[in-house]
């Protein structure tokens, strides 16, 4: 029974590494879907040309406006290398975020990755009243 204690300690330990790099993984993740969300939001709606709306175009998206409204909600996420991408489907608005995030302990395991892409996507739809 002694003998087999090191290694039940050394697996113990293993599996709390890979845990603990599982939970920076998931909150990563977590941020980065409210960051999508809060983006899709935000630029659906500052995204509308105002000129559009008074000349009684109706909701007109202006790209541009869209673009600074993502940028700037990416811009709120501190460190770490974020990129977004946007596209209009009719009148939805689905917003990509990408981010790279750095593992603790899994590069040390023999063919365990350093890094993990986490992805999170997000839709708004602006509906006039």
């Amino acid at each position: 029974m002694l003998m087999l204690m090191p290694a039940a300690v050394l697996i113990i330990i293993v599996l709390g590494a890979l845990a603990l790099d599982r939970a920076i993984v998931f909150g990563e993740q977590r941020e980065l879907v409210q960051a999508a969300q809060a983006a899709a939001n935000d630029a659906v709606a500052a995204g509308i040309d105002i000129d559009s709306i008074r000349s009684g175009s109706g909701l007109v998206h202006d790209p541009r406006r869209i673009d600074a409204a993502v940028a700037l909600t990416v811009a709120h996420l501190g460190e770490g290398d974020t990129t977004a991408t946007w596209e209009m489907e009719g009148d939805v608005l689905r917003v990509r975020l990408e981010r790279t995030v750095d593992l603790v302990f899994s590069g040390a395991v023999p063919g365990g990755p350093s890094s993990q892409v986490i992805t999170a996507t997000a839709e708004a739809e602006l509906i006039p009243s």
